[in-house]
C-alpha cells in the first residue's frame, strides 16, 4: 500500500475523524479509502460534488426564479434587477 499526504483544513480533518468514529473505522486510512471505493462505483455523486453546494435550478423559468427569490422579502430591488440581469446573461436560460 501507497502513503499520500494531504493538506487538508483542520475542519476538514476534525470531520474525518468524527465520521470515522461515527461509522466505526479503525482509522482515517480506513475511511478514506470507504469514500474512494464509494466513489469510484458512484461516480454520479462524484459529478454532483464539482459543483456543491451550488446546482441548477429545478427551472429555467426566470420568471419563476425571479418571483421565489421576491417571495422571501429577504432581497433588495436592487439584488433582485442585478439577478434579473445575471439570468438575461446566462446561457443557461437560453
Amino acid at each position: 500500500m501507497t502513503t499520500v499526504n494531504l493538506s487538508l483544513t483542520s475542519d476538514q480533518l476534525k470531520w474525518i475523524d468524527q465520521s470515522a468514529r461515527q461509522f466505526g473505522f479503525a482509522n482515517r486510512s480506513e475511511f478514506v479509502r470507504n469514500l474512494i471505493r464509494f466513489f469510484s462505483q458512484r461516480a454520479d455523486l462524484l459529478f454532483h460534488s464539482q459543483t456543491f453546494p451550488f446546482s441548477s435550478p429545478s427551472t429555467k423559468s426566470k420568471n419563476d426564479i425571479l418571483t421565489s427569490f421576491a417571495k422571501t422579502g429577504k432581497y433588495s430591488t436592487a439584488f433582485l434587477k442585478d439577478l434579473e440581469a445575471g439570468l438575461d446573461r446566462s446561457d443557461y436560460f437560453k
